[in-house]
C-alpha cells in the first residue's frame, strides 16, 4: 500500500479546491510521460487516500501494486511543490 504524507495530502485537498465539482477528485495514474496528477473520478479498483474525511487522491490498482511500501511527499523547490515517492 501506499503512504502519503500529511504535508502531501494538505496539498493535493488545496489542489481539489480548485474543481468545483463534488465528484472528481485527483488521480495519481499514468501519462504520456510517466506519472501524473490529474483530476478524475472513482473506479472500483482504487486506493482511496482521504484528509479530513474527504477524499483527495485515487490510486487505481495497477500503479498502487507498482508503488507500493513507497511514500509520497512534497518538495518545495524554487519554481513551486513537487510530488516525490520514495522508497
Amino acid at each position: 500500500m501506499i503512504q502519503v504524507t500529511e504535508r502531501a495530502r494538505e496539498t493535493f485537498k488545496n489542489k481539489l479546491e480548485l474543481i468545483e465539482r463534488p465528484d472528481v477528485m485527483l488521480r495519481l495514474g499514468r501519462t504520456d510521460s510517466g506519472l501524473g496528477v490529474f483530476p478524475d473520478t472513482l473506479k472500483d479498483d482504487d486506493q482511496i487516500i482521504e484528509h479530513n474525511g474527504r477524499a483527495v487522491l485515487l490510486i487505481d490498482h495497477e500503479v498502487s501494486e507498482t508503488l507500493a511500501d513507497t511514500t509520497i511527499d512534497v518538495e518545495e523547490r524554487a519554481d513551486g511543490a513537487h510530488f516525490v515517492v520514495r522508497r
